[in-house]
């Protein structure tokens, strides 16, 4: 047997060198030899990769884990000390933090999606030793052609010492590191007061007197531009928040169990890493929060951190932004009125201010789509974190076509899934202002995220995300793109239940939230029937003809035989769980449950066709959206409209409160027109919710303002509460056998209640 020596060099070099000659072999090298000589280079490669990570556990796990306990001698000196930690794992130490340090790449793309594209950035990077951060930041924003400057900070002579031998390397020219106190390290004159991004990057924890560092960095920071990003362990509670719940920018996941808090922070301090919550306090007492985000680290038995965006408190482009967006919060806000003022966020601004406290969070986000709202409301608890409706059943077409809306109209609608606010900001002239209100924070937070997306995003992703209901890299795009259309609360919500609600491999949007019930029992009762098949070729009908043909000879008789009709489509749960009603709306019905279900759906397959024209139906039987069959919002005529130089999405406001809060904040007179969907079948006869509203209504509407209102009831009670106070009521549409009032024909009837001005009631038209 013949074989090649090997001649003496570098083992990387003879393994790359052995493998390509492996794979192309001289005739006389037996295939034996090869597959010998294979076995052993992979074994030695295997070897000295295990060899080097038994190293740096080792090193790693002695440092963190036993060498606490063992004696140190490096004295009161704190850099002193860094020295005695650091010396022995400074080669290591990126190799041995990835699983520990978690965040750290989400935080830098965080803080890179929030900083203001320029090709002169200035970046401090204080505690940034071995430079990873900016290797790091070079995949996002690249060193040598966006910033003018980057200057790494760290105590620690050992790790600087690789930060150097990094950028050399890689060519950065324009990276400086400083072997300095993050307390008093100078930086060029030209600087003060100009950078645009500083980070503390798992080093605030490491510094015994953060308070200095905090205010050291602070006359730096670029006032109008400038953000300051923190990723750290930390140890919150729901204790800490307690009177200034609204400068947090949500408290998701925030507070942390007595268990780990005790034992992570007393573990850590052995290695002089503090855990205690007083930093990002300051952190959150010094700057305003523009977006915070609370995690664990579970691999290691769930070490909690966080990632923080800041900026100056008193930034003025943004709270000017701001105040001038509460304008159409409440018209109150004019500035010459002696009428007390009612926006909630002018009125908490007003107390922080006197405590010396940040504005709420809300005031530093770059959209004013959200109105402000306080978070710790008792009234949101009972949604459970969930949004109910993943789409909206309402027919918008009807609406804008019963209304007639304008170019002067200011409406009021409820949110819902956000569908309808969308559709009537795409019409071609829309009104000057559409409020969204819904008490459930979630459906606001599906709302922001439709916004955001229509805003910052690709028609394509568009898409995927609200047609198809997912998404192959949901995290990265809420990370790097969405995330700065965002509020700070709805981007916590989206971090911890988008990921598995888009998830790619899993069931979508559109099998999340009470909805879902709706499509899932949708799919049962055609299964029990044995007739999923007919309804997929009812999905590709091309006439009405064959769709009808369809719905008579083979889905009707099957879904409505004696047996189905009893056991689910009749069942008080299938109304409950596939239409949403409520027991106080159940009992508007003027029929059985099952001649409600058969009066709603027989006519549908007369109106249009499902395939093409009826994209509610479509969804539920399909589980998504086409792009020809799609709410208005989806469709790409509609989102080159949302990008036009004057926005219809910068005229939509969402209000996270009751109706009669909102009512109660907005101006006399300011409406002029309400949809309030079938809300008002909800409420109990003997209660005084319909009297409560309707004055509501009646002091916000303008003379002629109108209110648009289904019922699951030809003839609502509340109708007769109305005409008491002084409105017009009339039905625009009344369901009659085998007819339809609109797409969906899930309710009995629409009326149209128009305010009559007292002097004018006989000489109304409508």
């Amino acid at each position: 047997m013949v074989t090649r020596v090997i001649k003496p060099s570098t083992m990387s070099s003879a393994i790359g060198d052995h493998f390509i000659s492996l794979a192309n072999p001289e005739p006389w090298v037996s295939q034996t030899t090869v597959v010998i000589t294979g076995l052993l280079l992979m074994l030695t490669t295997c070897l000295v990769w295990f060899n080097q990570t038994v190293r740096s556990l080792t090193l790693f796990c002695w440092a963190c884990f036993f060498k606490p306990f063992a004696k140190n001698d490096h004295g009161n000196s704190h850099q002193s000390a860094l020295e005695s930690f650091y010396r022995s794992q400074a080669s290591i130490y990126d190799s041995s933090r990835g699983v520990l340090l978690k965040g750290r790449e989400k935080a830098l793309q965080l803080a890179a999606s929030h900083l203001k594209k320029s090709s002169k950035l200035v970046w401090i990077d204080v505690g940034g030793g071995t430079g990873y951060n900016v290797e790091i930041m070079n995949s996002l924003l690249p060193i040598t052609s966006k910033f003018e400057k980057v200057i790494v900070v760290d105590l620690s002579i050992s790790l600087c010492e690789v930060a150097k031998q990094r950028f050399e390397k890689l060519g950065f020219n324009n990276v400086e590191v400083l072997v300095a106190d993050a307390c008093d390290f100078l930086v060029p004159e030209k600087y003060m007061g100009n950078v645009d991004l500083i980070t503390f990057s798992y080093s605030l924890s490491m510094i015994p007197p953060f308070h200095a560092a905090v205010d050291h960095i602070l006359p730096m920071l670029n006032k109008e531009i400038g953000i300051i990003c923190s990723v750290d362990f930390g140890v919150q509670t729901s204790a800490t928040s307690i009177g200034r719940t609204n400068t947090l920018g949500g408290s998701v996941n925030r507070h942390v169990p007595w268990v780990f808090r005790t034992f992570w922070r007393a573990w850590f301090e052995l290695d002089r890493v503090f855990l205690d919550p007083a930093r990002r306090d300051y952190l959150e007492y010094k700057f305003g929060t523009i977006k915070s985000l609370n995690c664990s680290n579970r691999l290691l038995g769930n070490i909690p951190y966080y990632i923080w965006i800041g900026c100056d408190k008193d930034r003025s482009s943004l709270l000017l932004h701001r105040l001038n967006a509460m304008a159409t919060e409440s018209p109150y806000l004019a500035p010459a009125s002696s009428v007390p003022v009612k926006s909630k966020g002018y009125e908490r601004a007003l107390e922080n201010n006197k405590k010396h406290l940040p504005y709420p969070s809300i005031y530093y986000q770059r959209e004013v789509w959200r109105v402000y709202y306080e978070e710790s409301n008792p009234q949101y608890a009972q949604f459970n974190d969930q949004y109910i409706y993943a789409f909206t059943w309402e027919d918008p077409r009807e609406d804008i076509k019963i209304l007639n809306l304008k170019p002067s109209d200011v409406v009021l609608a409820i949110t819902s899934a956000g569908d309808n606010l969308l559709s009537y900001a795409s019409i071609e002239k829309p009104p000057r202002r559409i409020h969204g209100v819904d008490l459930n924070p979630a459906q606001n937070h599906l709302c922001e995220l439709k916004l955001a997306s229509l805003r910052c995003l690709k028609y394509e992703e568009v898409w995927k995300l609200f047609g198809l209901g997912k998404v192959e890299n949901f995290e990265e795009l809420l990370f790097s793109k969405l995330a700065p259309q965002l509020s700070s609360n709805s981007f916590q919500y989206w971090a911890k239940h988008g990921p598995q609600i888009f998830d790619i491999k899993g069931k979508g949007l559109y099998d999340t939230g009470f909805t879902r019930w709706a499509l899932r029992l949708a799919k049962y009762v055609f299964k029990i029937a044995g007739v999923s098949d007919t309804i997929e070729e009812l999905l590709t009908c091309k006439s009405m003809e064959e769709q009808k043909f369809l719905w008579e000879s083979k889905i009707k008789p099957a879904i409505f035989n004696p047996i189905v009709s009893k056991m689910l489509v009749g069942n008080p749960i299938f109304l409950w769980k596939a239409l949403g009603v409520p027991p106080n709306q159940a009992k508007m019905m003027n029929s059985s449950i099952l001649t409600y279900v058969v009066d709603t759906l027989d006519p549908i397959v007369g109106r249009s066709l499902i395939s093409k024209d009826n994209y509610f139906y479509y969804l539920t039987l399909r589980g998504r959206y086409s792009p020809t069959n799609c709410p208005d919002y989806l469709t790409k005529q509609t989102f080159k409209k949302m990008h036009e130089k004057e926005s219809p999405l910068d005229n939509i406001r969402l209000h996270t409160d009751t109706l009669n809060d909102v009512f109660e904040r907005l101006a006399s007179g300011s409406l002029t027109v309400a949809i309030i969907m079938d809300h008002m079948d909800w409420f109990d006869p003997k209660k005084n919710e319909a009297q409560s509203e309707v004055e509501h209504l009646k002091k916000c509407l303008c003379n002629g303002g109108r209110v648009l209102l289904r019922s699951i009831s030809k003839e609502p009670w509340y109708i007769k509460v109305f005409e008491e106070n002084g409105f017009h009521c009339q039905a625009a549409a009344v369901r009659v056998k085998r007819m339809t009032i609109d797409r969906t024909n899930m309710y009995a009837s629409a009326w149209v209640c128009t305010k009559i001005p007292a002097r004018r009631v006989s000489d109304l038209t409508i």
